[in-house]
């Protein structure tokens, strides 16, 4: 597959570099460097963007992969020796269901390239597209979004019902979670349709009250899809919805850097940013800053495996006298995280399925409760292997 087909390439003189940073030590400078000197299949970390609205509920967002550019260029480059690679902007389509058919192409290739993919989207129903890669294999996807892009019973897909398509198309999705969700955007038939799903959902609220409870959600993930409009409206002017709540700026850096952390994923999508609604660029800044941290996760990656035989790992059993089970929890030595064990399932090595999971579920299970968690991924599974 030429890759480099797909794209129009960067060019990297008309983004100016600003006069506080220098400019060697730049992103920008690091990227037009790999652009000489590293070839596609080399990069660990792919950038491309994709001018696609044209099923967005409000259009403006097409023009967005360049206005980040701008800001994301001159920020710094992370490593001196980070294999990151931006392909350009993917050749306008004749239709958008082409765009989704070309980006699920991109990320097909990056899936077997053991890659990660960074997209600069776009409308967010550029989502579908990225998920058509995994037929044949299941994932878990992750989004953060003030409302629920599902409307029942709506076939045509746009920026707001993208959901519909990736429930009804995409049979491998084994894991839904929808981040930072305001309870006022949101039908409680909605939730209630989601938990008969197995999906799981999880309010800005609680995501505010503990901004460490995503990190295990993400750490499971292999696609991660942002929309800018879950940023309230004074710190990213530039979104369709301009509500006065939403996350902070930092939360979402936060949620960004730990989804770049994640061993797992291979895709994450940046949406809906409208520069036209952005006269003081501050939204475009801020979500240049927010894929920086998603980069500067990713590089930061340790990937840990439970399963492996290693002394690296502290192994907790939990007797549950009343039911006759025994929980099994693992706490990496080097990094804090930890794991809790579910059952036999798709043949993992060692016999054993390991969810990410936080100390908070190993303490349930020490008062003896069974973790929320724990029964989600039984119900998933049986789910799973009913069909």
């Amino acid at each position: 597959m030429d890759l480099l087909h797909y794209f129009d390439p960067v060019d990297f003189e008309k983004f100016e570099c600003t006069d506080y940073v220098n400019k060697k030590h730049t992103l920008g400078a690091l990227l037009q460097k790999n652009q000489e000197k590293l070839k596609p299949e080399k990069a660990e970390l792919l950038i491309i963007g994709v001018c696609e609205d044209r099923n967005s509920v409000l259009p403006g967002a097409a023009k967005a992969p360049d206005e980040i550019r701008k800001y994301l260029y001159n920020l710094n480059r992370i490593g001196a020796r980070f294999k990151a690679l931006d392909l350009g902007n993917l050749k306008i389509a004749h239709t958008a269901s082409d765009s989704y058919f070309a980006l699920r192409d991109i990320c097909e290739y990056v899936i077997e390239n053991h890659q990660t993919l960074v997209v600069l989207g776009g409308s967010q129903d550029l989502t579908f597209g990225m998920t058509k890669a995994f037929d044949g294999r299941l994932f878990n996807m992750v989004t953060v979004d003030p409302k629920l892009d599902f409307r029942k019973g709506i076939k045509n897909i746009n920026s707001e019902n993208y959901l519909n398509l990736i429930f009804e198309k995409q049979k491998n999705l084994y894991s839904y979670t929808s981040l930072a969700y305001q309870n006022y955007f949101v039908d409680l038939t909605d939730i209630d349709l989601f938990n008969n799903y197995h999906w799981d959902v999880k309010r800005l609220g609680q995501v505010r009250y503990d901004l460490t409870s995503v990190e295990p959600i993400l750490r499971d993930a292999h696609v991660f899809s942002f929309d800018l409009n879950a940023v309230r409206y004074m710190d990213a002017p530039g979104q369709s919805m301009a509500s006065p709540n939403g996350l902070y700026s930092e939360e979402a850096c936060q949620i960004a850097r730990y989804a770049g952390t994640s061993d797992t994923l291979n895709i994450a999508g940046f949406f809906n940013l409208i520069p036209e609604k952005d006269p003081t660029s501050n939204s475009s800044a801020l979500m240049a800053q927010i894929v920086w941290h998603f980069m500067e996760g990713f590089i930061n990656r340790k990937p840990e495996d439970p399963l492996d035989d290693s002394e690296d790992f502290k192994q907790f059993m939990v007797d549950m006298s009343d039911i006759s089970m025994t929980l099994v929890f693992f706490q990496s030595r080097i990094s804090g995280r930890w794991w809790m064990e579910i059952s036999d399932f798709e043949n993992r090595k060692g016999g054993m399925y390991i969810v990410p999971c936080d100390e908070d579920d190993y303490k349930k299970a020490s008062l003896g409760d069974i973790p929320d968690r724990w029964w989600k991924n039984i119900r998933k599974m049986a789910k799973r292997q009913n069909k």
